[in-house]
């Protein structure tokens, strides 16, 4: 019965969601969010942002969330959809994630779960509503091991509900790539848009899953912080973020949407490290855990792969 699931019941779960990973983040780190509460000036409701910015564990991060209600939908997203929607209200709410961490062991991860909805605000159902998310991983020294653990504990959430791993896993192979630079951004993961084939109440349990799962994926990469660094270590991932700045201020369409439709900059713009460095056409030298990277930032099948098919520097 696709009537039992208002938008309301959604963004619960949403702020659940919200609630467990930042409770998650506090416990793990020993380092508290800074909470900005905001109000949506252009119709209802608003959100929760939270942010990270330590000098220990999370040198920059935030797990915000939004839900929101407007009366006309914003012109930057009316091309995707049919033109009968040009006056109608719209609803939307999320979770969003960027955790960019001091220690170049830990990767940078993101994650996002989303609702939209559009059409007549007091039908019954919306004329349009669609799920979208996912989360995806930016290592600077990757350990193989961990690689694969992410990607399985992903392939596992698909399974549980008869999701399609390895085409969302091609979806955000696609998704991550800076075209100017001819390079992925990281090491991939699932991404998924316009989900709304079937029971909404089925759909709405696979993104909380996915939103669940993302302590899961935490609990992987967080033991990490007890490896030590060397200063280069932290001037190549400080180099490598800038890449991370690259994608998401020129290729981004979260980004790119959100300035076009005058939304928040603040909270559209968290998703950036406190830190990075450019270098002119700076060079990784060869047989180097640097080079090797480039070994990991490519579209592999990592459920399926082992250690040899990569070409990895013998120090490993």
């Amino acid at each position: 019965n696709m009537e039992a699931i208002g938008f309301s019941e959604i963004v619960n779960e949403m702020k659940t969601i919200q609630d467990e990973i930042s409770s998650y983040i506090n416990e793990t780190t020993n380092e508290c969010y800074l909470e900005d509460i905001w109000d949506y000036q252009k119709g209802n409701g608003g959100g929760r942002t939270r942010v990270w910015e330590h000098d220990q564990f999370i040198e920059k991060g935030g797990v915000n969330f939004s839900g929101i209600e407007g009366p006309q939908l914003p012109s930057a997203a009316l091309k995707s959809l049919p033109i009968s929607l040009e006056k109608a209200g719209f609803k939307a709410t999320g979770v969003s994630i960027v955790l960019h961490p001091i220690n170049p062991h830990i990767p940078t991860i993101h994650m996002n779960i989303r609702y939209f909805e559009a059409g007549d605000t007091e039908a019954t159902e919306p004329e349009v509503w669609w799920f979208g998310g996912g989360i995806d991983l930016t290592p600077y020294y990757p350990q193989f091991d961990q690689v694969v653990a992410f990607h399985k504990t992903l392939q596992k959430v698909c399974e549980k509900h008869d999701r399609d791993y390895h085409a969302m896993k091609l979806v955000c192979d696609d998704y991550f790539y800076l075209k100017h630079r001819n390079e992925h951004r990281g090491i991939g993961g699932i991404f998924f848009d316009h989900l709304n084939d079937g029971d909404k109440a089925q759909v709405l349990q696979f993104v909380v899953d996915v939103g669940r799962t993302f302590i899961k994926l935490l609990d992987i990469i967080f033991p990490n912080q007890e490896l030590s660094y060397t200063d280069a270590q932290r001037e190549f991932q400080l180099w490598r973020r800038s890449r991370y700045v690259e994608f998401n201020l020129l290729w981004d369409r979260g980004t790119k949407f959100g300035i076009q439709s005058n939304g928040r900059t603040e909270s559209i713009l968290m998703s950036m490290p406190k830190t990075a460095c450019w270098f002119y056409d700076r060079k990784v030298e060869e047989g180097t855990p640097e080079h090797d990277l480039f070994q990991f930032i490519q579209p592999r099948d990592w459920v399926n792969i082992s250690i040899d098919e990569l070409n990895l520097s013998a120090e490993y």
